[in-house]
């Protein structure tokens, strides 16, 4: 047995498989896929290149709508390959998401877990979600590893890896960039930061000028947004859309909270390029306050709603009971949080530290999803890889215990 397991948990093998899944996904990708699927910000990309405008209607001029680098990035393809731009966007994502497992090894190191991570690198590469995500549009596909890299280049401070002037610049400027991807990941890395001060493994004038960086670095976008809106928006703008669309009768998982029927929200989307995202804030809150009279009990069981498709999945697969959805998504999800669960309790009396920061790290990724919704599957894969290393790490320390009796028996 531990012959197959020395075998297998090799980090060249690894490599081998993951080099072997970027293949698959370039053949499919190049040879058979014909569609992809996308967001508001393949049109904003395209308008950027056609009109050198950041807009999605040009005929409403320019807009927040989105953070800026993953239109940014699908822009160099439509650049570069005008009609062909998604299907080599897709190849450059699935080659961003082959760095996955390399990361995951590199980060699991530190802790001289390498096997965990070994383990978490084949779970990722047997994900079909994540597999299959890597042919959609979307910014998760840049988002999950450069999440990792900061991860990395964090973990390098905290173990004294890293400690020049260059490395914090380099370091805020890559914080910079993660947080101009994806805005829920601000929170938890901004608790992570700090915590090097904490835990006194930076001193107080590095940690001001890994804040001062950062910000630098992240303030081109609020200063764009001010000098053309005439107002601070520090993120994106869409807040009361994200709510109103957790009453859609397509996405809301409690019936007597379906409050926005079908048609009406078929009427307000197609008002969307009449009206700017400003207008159209005020038009959701609007709708908003109609069918809930802002009461609190609509908001807190609306949170329950969500909680569960952010964490199983989301309303649109809740009654497709298909083969492909009941295997490779319902059933796995389900022995996933049950095995996130187990391996959680055994982190608790290994790793306290570990432990409550994983807990931290659920909390982020879950609390603004039950503000807004959780319609989509792609919200659960910006930090479900974070359960792989997890189970892995639970499937590892379980090996090792097995091995420790057979050897105490022998």
């Amino acid at each position: 047995m531990e012959k197959y397991f020395n075998l297998v948990f090799n980090y060249k093998r690894l490599l081998i498989a993951n080099i072997l899944v970027l293949l698959s996904k370039c053949i499919v990708i190049l040879f058979f896929k014909e569609q992809f699927s996308v967001f508001e910000d393949y049109t904003i990309a395209v308008n950027l290149i056609k009109y050198h405008q950041y807009s999605e209607f040009i005929s409403l001029g320019s807009t927040a709508y989105k953070l800026p680098i993953y239109p940014l990035f699908v822009s160099v393809f439509v650049y570069l390959f005008n009609s062909e731009a998604l299907r080599y966007a897709a190849v450059a994502q699935s080659v961003l998401f082959f760095l996955v497992p390399v990361l995951m090894c590199k980060i699991t190191r530190f802790f001289n877990q390498e096997k965990v991570g070994i383990a978490a690198g084949y779970l990722f590469l047997l994900s079909p979600a994540y597999y299959f995500y890597s042919f959609i549009i979307e910014a998760t596909n840049i988002f999950v590893p450069l999440f990792l890299y900061w991860i990395y280049l964090y973990l390098k401070i905290w173990f004294r890896d890293s400690g020049s002037f260059k490395g914090y610049i380099f370091f805020s400027f890559i914080s910079g960039i993660l947080f101009l991807t994806q805005v829920v990941v601000i929170p938890i890395a901004g608790i992570l930061i700090l915590s090097l001060l904490i835990f006194k493994k930076i001193n107080f004038k590095n940690l001001i000028l890994i804040s001062f960086g950062t910000v630098l670095f992240y303030s081109p976008w609020v200063i764009r947004n001010y000098v053309v809106f005439d107002k601070i928006i520090i993120s994106k703008t869409p807040v009361w859309q994200n709510i109103y669309f957790g009453f859609k009768d397509n996405v809301q998982f409690f019936d007597d909270l379906k409050l926005i029927p079908l048609k009406r929200d078929e009427t307000l989307y197609e008002m969307r390029n009449e009206h700017d995202e400003f207008i159209y804030e005020k038009v959701f809150k609007n709708e908003v306050r109609k069918v809930t009279n802002f009461e609190p009990h609509f908001f807190v069981k609306k949170a329950v709603g969500n909680f569960i498709c952010l964490w199983y999945v989301p309303l649109k697969y809740y009654n497709d009971n298909s083969l492909s959805v009941l295997v490779t998504r319902k059933l796995y999800i389900i022995v996933l949080n049950i095995l996130t669960i187990i391996s959680l309790v055994f982190l608790y009396r290994r790793s306290k530290l570990l432990f409550y920061f994983s807990l931290l790290f659920f909390a982020n990724f879950t609390f603004p999803y039950l503000i807004g919704h959780a319609a989509n599957m792609r919200f659960k894969l910006d930090f479900e890889w974070y359960q792989l290393i997890l189970v892995s790490y639970l499937l590892v320390i379980l090996y090792q215990k097995s091995k420790q009796k057979k050897n105490v028996i022998s």
